[in-house]
């Protein structure tokens, strides 16, 4: 799916009638790239903050680390492997760290930070 039908047929449709009927609401994407692209980051859109999701640290280190598998078969077992060999220190750190990401988020107002 392209940024732009992401935002077409998603966000302005669906996502934006329904936050404007949730006030206070605040709408998570992920990090896929239509997602990401600058047409989707539109603050008139919706609230975005990719940044608050800890999970998309870990699909990060799952990602660093895969590899080009060359099947689903193959990609299935050395995600696996990548998940039991995880150090729990990671996810800990992670879940620390989590008080400054969302302060680094507000003195952003919502906008970009480090994490």
């Amino acid at each position: 799916m392209t940024a732009q039908l992401y935002v077409h047929d998603i966000l302005r449709p669906h996502v934006l009638l329904l936050m404007q009927q949730l006030p206070g609401a605040i709408f998570q994407q992920d990090n896929a790239r239509p997602h990401t692209a600058r047409v989707s980051q539109d603050p008139s859109l919706a609230c975005s903050i990719p940044s608050l999701s800890p999970i998309e640290h870990i699909w990060n280190h799952l990602g660093r680390r895969v590899g080009h598998p060359t099947s689903f078969n193959e990609l299935e077992a050395r995600l696996q492997q990548i998940w039991n060999e995880m150090s729990q220190d990671i996810i800990q750190n992670l879940y620390a760290s989590m008080p400054d990401c969302i302060a680094s988020c507000i003195r952003a107002r919502g906008g970009s930070t480090g994490y």
